[in-house]
Formats: C-alpha cells, structure tokens, sequence
C-alpha cells in the first residue's frame, strides 16, 4: 500500500511540474506567410452594423433602404491605419398616396469603401479615400450608378 501511495504521490507531483513547464505550441495555419509576417491577424479588428431607414413626402412617393456593413480595419503600424467597409443595401420604392404599394424596382448592391490613413506625426494628417453613395431621393439614378 506505501508503494502504491507513494507512485501515486511522486505521479502527481511530478504532472504538477511538468504543467508549470511551457512547451512550444505548434502552429498549423495554413494560411501562414513565410518570413516577416505583414498581415498579421492580431492587427486586425472586425465590426458589423446594421441600419434600415423608409421615407415618405406628402405627395406620396416613399422609400426604403436596408443597409448590413461589414468594417474591417488593419493596423499596418502606428502611424499606418487601413480600413474597408463592405455596405450590402437593399432599397426601393413605395407609392403612399392610399395605402402602402411597394414598386417593381427593389434592388440589392454591394457598395465597398476604403480609406488609408498615415499619421507621421501629430500634427501631420495624409488619407486617401474612396466612398460611393446612395440617394434615396433621386428617381432617376442612384450616386453609384454615376
């Protein structure tokens, strides 16, 4: 019974030990780039956002628009910021004179926008943007049809 109790004494102890002991993890991403690693996945932070919005004017004419975006920002370094939103919309047309009549132009887009900002100091500010639009008024083109 000693011997038992004393294997099983020196087992725990020495599992104890050897818990405290930190072993290299490996890494299997397969999507790793050899060499300095610049897309880092720490650096990057991802948000989504939700919206949906209708109108009406007096004379009858209505909308609606439903908007999911997806927000991506990656952190190249301090001063280098890279942020892409991807604007998935839905939106169309509605006639309001007697009762709600939705229209036969309901569409579906998918409206990407970027920026790049570089910070060298604090008192220096460069960034490059690319954004497109949508005008819920306009009955005749949308801005990013333009």
């Amino acid at each position: 019974m000693r011997k038992l109790l004393l294997t099983l004494s020196i087992a725990i102890v020495s599992f104890s030990l050897f818990g405290q002991i930190g072993f290299p993890r490996p890494d299997f991403n397969p999507y790793k780039i050899p060499g300095q690693n610049i897309l880092n996945p720490n650096n990057m932070k991802i948000s989504h956002s939700m919206g949906f919005e209708a109108g009406s004017s007096s004379s009858g004419d209505g909308y609606y628009l439903s908007r999911y975006t997806n927000h991506i920002q990656y952190q190249f370094n301090p001063k280098l910021e890279l942020n892409v939103d991807l604007n998935f919309i839905n939106f169309g047309s509605a006639n309001t004179n007697k009762s709600i009549e939705f229209n036969e132009d309901n569409q579906s887009k998918v409206i990407p926008e970027f920026s790049l900002k570089y910070r060298p100091s604090d008192n220096f500010h460069v960034e490059f943007r690319y954004e497109q639009g949508y005008s819920p008024y306009s009955r005749y083109r949308t801005l990013f049809d333009r």
